[in-house]
């Protein structure tokens, strides 16, 4: 099971207009994404890190990059300017992104220059963002090169389906899918390209209320729930305070508690670890009021079939499903650097957590983790050995001011 590590809630508070084009000319081969010859549908793999998904595309008919899959965005994003400049890509003009974090907004780029292909299918006419400067940083955070983020324009177009457990996405032409098997269906509503959903969570034994929830692949955490959008949404009784992440504009911080359960589609899912956070208000998000979301370590037990032509989203539960949901036992956060995002750094340690304990320090380097060398290791090998259970011990070896130091602690589950 990969840990849960940190939310990062990505962009999924992205409130950037959207860049629609002439609706004159032809959906199918000139605007968006399209079918090459007779295909009716095709699979690809993706990696999958922090519960996010990532999926290989090929920019420009000739660089094979890497995005994440996030239902939470409307244009498609280009992370890395310096690549977009390299590839020939112009600009129009530039605009400003809201999103969650400690900054009001942060700048892009508007471009119509790029073009993406998936096995089989291909693109025109798409509008696409470029970020001025990289403040999601989602390669060292999630340990792999991370060139770009797409949504909208593949979920408003095919039907897809998201099968987490053997890591494969296939996309069906809407008019052709036939829905096989047996699922359990849910509602959407896709407001301002997203999609929405009303679900049952029960906060508490004695709080249960009616919560509209965006269902967001590009977050990590399992649940969001904002206090400020329904005054019945308390803290757990057992919480801690705790960074929750990365927005589009920063970083987030807040609290994580269990809530009683959640209703999934008629699947209740008991024990959820939902995040808190301090300063995003989805009331205030510039185009409806909600009050969280989804990510993806709750969608990861699942497979799930988007449909946005027909509102609808149907899941089945797969093997993962039986694993409780798990909040970093050991309190560390740790960061990959380098060129090949090989070096692994310390970047913050939760006060009084059992790595705190134990005496290490942000900005230490990492060395090894129960004897294993950390050229042999990547961030999910390191966050699979730092959550694998309560009361585990865990050796870590790291360089400090010219020297090497040892500390061993026990995982300890505080929520």
């Amino acid at each position: 099971m990969l840990p849960r590590i940190f939310a990062v809630i990505t962009t999924s508070l992205l409130c950037g207009l959207y860049l629609f084009l002439d609706p004159a000319r032809s959906y199918a081969q000139e605007f968006g994404f399209y079918f090459e010859e007779d295909k009716k549908k095709t699979s690809l793999p993706f990696e999958i890190h922090s519960n996010l998904i990532i999926v290989p595309v090929t920019v420009n008919e000739t660089y094979r990059l890497k995005f994440l899959l996030d239902t939470g965005v409307k244009n498609t994003i280009l992370i890395d300017k310096a690549l977009a400049d390299s590839i020939g890509v112009s600009y129009k003009r530039s605009i400003r992104l809201y999103g969650a974090g400690d900054k009001s907004h942060v700048h892009a780029l508007v471009t119509d220059d790029v073009s993406l292909e998936l096995p089989a299918i291909k693109s025109n006419g798409l509008s696409s963002l470029v970020l001025e400067e990289d403040f999601l940083h989602l390669d060292r955070h999630l340990g792999t090169r991370v060139h770009g983020i797409i949504g909208y324009d593949i979920f408003s177009r095919f039907v897809v389906k998201i099968d987490y457990a053997r890591q494969k996405i296939t996309l069906y032409e809407p008019q052709e899918f036939k829905l096989r098997g047996r699922y359990n269906s849910i509602d959407l509503n896709i407001q301002d390209s997203k999609p929405i959903s009303g679900l049952d969570v029960r906060l508490n034994p004695d709080t249960e209320i009616r919560a509209k929830l965006l269902i967001d692949t590009g977050a990590s955490h399992a649940l969001v729930l904002d206090q400020k959008s329904n005054n019945r949404i308390v803290l757990p009784s057992k919480h801690i305070r705790a960074s929750l992440g990365r927005g589009l504009a920063g970083e987030i911080n807040g609290y994580l508690g269990r809530i009683s359960s959640l209703d999934f589609g008629g699947t209740q899912i008991p024990d959820v670890i939902a995040s808190f956070p301090e300063r995003v208000n989805f009331e205030e998000d510039g185009f409806y009021a909600r009050n969280g979301s989804i990510g993806g370590e709750l969608l990861k037990k699942f497979t799930i079939i988007f449909d946005y032509l027909h509102s609808k989203m149907y899941l089945k539960s797969n093997g993962s499903f039986k694993y409780p949901f798990e909040y970093n036992m050991s309190g560390l956060e740790i960061i990959a650097e380098g060129e090949k995002l090989n070096r692994f750094v310390i970047s913050k340690i939760r006060n009084n957590s059992a790595a705190y304990l134990a005496g290490f320090e942000s900005g230490d380097i990492l060395v090894s983790l129960n004897n294993v060398l950390s050229k042999d290791l990547d961030l999910t090998k390191i966050y699979t050995h730092l959550n694998i259970r309560e009361g585990e011990k865990i050796s870590i070896t790291v360089f400090r001011n010219g020297k090497y130091i040892t500390g061993t602690f026990s995982l300890q589950r505080e929520i």
